[in-house]
């Protein structure tokens, strides 16, 4: 049975299955807790530096919110936060942490990150931990990482930034990561780029002026 989960959530995670199958899978794991000790209680991430320094005043979009631990434990400089997410279990979750924590100018709305458009053009798009789930084939990660990233350029603010997270504690891991900085340098106007202690990548760029 092990090796079934582990196939079906391989399947899941690389969007080979319908939409209505992931969305069910995702509900479930965070309805077990399997992402509990990942995705609540980071006030340590390198990740909240860069969103206070970038997402003073702006309206920012948090794509695969989660159980909502950025919007929890970032600064709240924000002029709005939305969080973005295909469980409905996890953004029940977000919402009620974020009530707890005092967090107003904050709202959650259920979206496949491959299709969903914001209401209105957010100043910051953020991606924490979610780019991996991205690609279909991995022999064809960087050019389907642009033209996601492609898309959510598009809808951004004039003036947006894309802010991206990491973690690249593995050979794998690290390989992926550089590919996706690859298609910031490339496809992209890049504004910083740095590895952290944790380990983690964080990249922050904005569409290209040219």
């Amino acid at each position: 049975m092990n090796i079934l989960r582990r196939k079906l959530r391989g399947l899941v995670h690389r969007r080979l299955l319908p939409r209505w199958v992931q969305r069910r899978a995702w509900d479930e794991e965070y309805a077990t807790g399997q992402w509990d000790s990942t995705s609540l209680h980071t006030p340590d991430d390198p990740i909240y530096e860069v969103l206070g320094k970038y997402c003073v005043d702006r309206d920012i979009c948090d794509v695969g919110c989660g159980n909502g631990n950025t919007v929890t434990e970032m600064p709240p400089v924000y002029r709005t936060y939305t969080g973005v997410d295909i469980s409905h279990v996890a953004l029940a979750t977000a919402k009620k942490r974020a009530a707890e924590a005092g967090r107003d100018r904050v709202a959650f709305v259920h979206g496949f990150m491959h299709s969903f458009t914001p209401a209105k053009k957010p100043d910051v798009f953020l991606f924490r931990e979610t780019l991996m789930y991205v690609p279909r084939s991995r022999s064809h990660i960087e050019d389907g990482m642009a033209v996601f990233l492609r898309r959510y350029a598009a809808m951004l603010a004039p003036g947006g930034t894309m802010i991206v997270s990491l973690c690249i504690g593995s050979p794998p891991a690290e390989r992926f990561a550089a590919r996706v900085e690859a298609v910031a340098r490339k496809s992209f106007e890049l504004i910083e780029c740095r590895r952290t202690q944790q380990p983690a990548l964080l990249v922050v760029f904005q569409p290209s002026r040219q």
